[in-house]
């Protein structure tokens, strides 16, 4: 399995960018990866600037970027005391846009990025940077929500036997590197109300729940198989519900610090956006989630 080699840290100063700042170095630390330290100044302030102050355009723009550069090279030099290898760099323009390119152009394995704060759930599919960033993106993107404390301890991946879902097992597997790894596959009944209002007994709709029971466990089997090869890190759980709730039920219970999640399973993230499962685990859970693109 290829190993994360590059990491990609977007941060703006901020406490929220400084959580994802120390999470990307404790990963790129643990996988000995190359960090990629980038800030984004936007190019809108300096339009305003200009008309604001009597320096020069040119002077006003110099020394912002100087600033920026002076503070993310302090940065850098505190992180690659602790051995990383850092590369720092300031670019200008809109910041998902600028973070996508820098993450082609240096073939990033993992992107890591800070949450929005307190309002980041609501915030989040109205258009901030994280979410532009995951739609117009290709590269798995993590997404920082807690302080970052010791490495990840358990990992939370939820299937549903798309390939998309089975991308997020395999960068699970590479990202982590001494966690906990639970496969999760919600069983849901969609048809369950609607055969007995049919006329079908309960006989027939439990006979049909129990197929779907023994088909879910030999896709599990088959790609814990396929995907962990032995691994003894990773286990298997299957659930009768919604799967929203199913994946915050074992997210509390099993005490999750990260999960990791295909960006399109059944449902496609980016037309049905409100209502797919990704949605949820971004709104309703407190942990860190990976966000796996296709």
């Amino acid at each position: 399995m290829e190993k994360i080699q590059r990491i990609l840290i977007a941060t703006d100063f901020s406490p929220r960018g400084e959580r994802a700042v120390q999470r990307a170095a404790q990963l790129a630390s643990e996988h000995a990866a190359e960090l990629y330290l980038l800030h984004v100044l936007p190019a809108l302030p300096f339009e305003v600037f200009k008309r604001l102050i009597a320096e020069t355009p040119l002077e006003t723009e110099q020394r912002l970027y100087n600033r920026a550069k002076v503070a993310l090279q302090n940065r850098a030099e505190i992180l690659a005391s602790k051995g990383i290898r850092v590369k720092p760099h300031v670019a200008i323009g809109r910041a998902h846009l600028e973070i996508n390119r820098y993450a082609q152009s240096h073939h990033a394995d993992l992107v890591v990025i800070g949450d929005q704060g307190e309002s980041f759930a609501r915030e989040f599919f109205l258009g901030t940077t994280a979410s532009k960033t995951l739609r117009t993106g290709h590269y798995p993107l993590l997404i920082v929500r807690q302080e970052p404390g010791d490495r990840y301890k358990h990992a939370l991946v939820p299937v549903d036997f798309s390939k998309n879902s089975l991308n997020a097992l395999e960068m699970a597997l590479k990202v982590v590197m001494d966690a906990s790894i639970h496969v999760l596959h919600a069983v849901e009944m969609p048809l369950g109300q609607k055969m007995r209002q049919a006329g079908f007994d309960a006989e027939r709709v439990e006979h049909f729940r129990s197929q779907m029971l023994i088909h879910a466990r030999e896709g599990m089997e088959k790609i814990v198989s396929d995907y962990a090869h032995g691994d003894r890190r990773v286990a298997s759980i299957i659930e009768y519900g919604h799967a929203p709730d199913v994946i915050l039920e074992k997210a509390q219970m099993l005490d999750i610090d990260l999960i990791v999640i295909g960006k399109r399973g059944q449902t496609e993230l980016d037309e049905v956006l409100f209502g797919s499962v990704t949605k949820h685990v971004l709104y309703e859970t407190p942990c860190d989630v990976l966000v796996v693109n296709p």
